[in-house]
């Protein structure tokens, strides 16, 4: 099995006019190729939206519209980014709620699709690894030590995640099929557990579902992370949120039908 620390890493990274997947466009995008801690190919380019940016866009870039009036359009750069995803490890921050599928919207509208490669998620395992508090890149890249530019740049937040997963190694499965698999194992149960605090439960249930849950209840292993152990990643379990929800309902307390009568 391959580890995926030994494989080329491509940092990816988007900012874009606003926050709809299917109306806002791109105007930077970073595709940055890591060889261990070596970046071999810093590919950034900025372009022109076709449409304005929101205030926030502008705000936490500090691009404006005359920065990118008149530039190439997504389509001009397409070819080159495609080329340097194709069959590579993807890492990036967010990438599985925001990044990807804005990039395959932008795809789309050019008649392209994003080719085959591996996605890896740091939020989800800046989630697992950082049980509560915030997690946003800044404060991930604090926690563990990890260098970072300017933020809300492109290129900058690219080249920190990368840098953000390799700092997680230790903690991580070195094998690149066992990465992929803990993370759509994290993945569900995170969004299990926010399902669970969008139900709003009664008072009763409100000790079982908090978030920090405690070790008892079978979803973090011995250093507190959130996990469904060896029994999810090697098993015969496929489908990670049943596996989430077996593990929870068999912490719920089990009632002594002699004293329930």
């Amino acid at each position: 099995m391959a580890r995926w620390i030994d494989l080329p890493l491509v940092g990816l990274d988007t900012e874009t006019t606003g926050l709809s997947v299917t109306e806002d466009r791109i105007f930077e995008i970073a595709v940055v190729t890591f060889e261990g801690d070596r970046i071999t190919d810093p590919f950034c380019e900025m372009m022109d939206p076709t449409r304005p940016l929101s205030d926030a866009a502008r705000e936490k870039t500090g691009v404006s519209e005359e920065q990118l009036r008149g530039l190439p359009t997504f389509a001009h750069f397409a070819p080159d980014i495609l080329r340097r995803l194709e069959g590579r490890v993807i890492v990036g921050y967010n990438l599985l709620g925001y990044d990807l599928p804005l990039l395959q919207a932008e795809l789309g509208r050019v008649g392209l699709e994003l080719p085959p490669c591996h996605v890896v998620d740091v939020l989800i395992f800046a989630r697992a690894l950082m049980p509560g508090g915030r997690h946003r890149l800044e404060e991930a890249v604090r926690h563990f030590g990890v260098p970072m530019d300017t933020a809300h740049r492109a290129s900058a937040d690219a080249e920190a995640t990368v840098r953000l997963l390799q700092a997680m190694a230790k903690d991580l499965p070195p094998g690149l099929e066992d990465l992929v698999r803990l993370q759509a194992q994290w993945q569900a149960s995170q969004r299990a557990k926010r399902a669970m605090w969008r139900s709003k439960p009664d008072e009763g249930n409100r000790e079982v579902l908090r978030g920090d849950m405690a070790p008892t209840a079978g979803l973090v292993d011995d250093r507190g992370r959130p996990s469904l152990g060896p029994s999810y990643l090697y098993g015969k379990e496929i489908d990670p949120l049943r596996a989430f929800l077996q593990s929870w309902f068999n912490t719920l307390p089990t009632r002594d039908a002699s004293r329930s009568e």
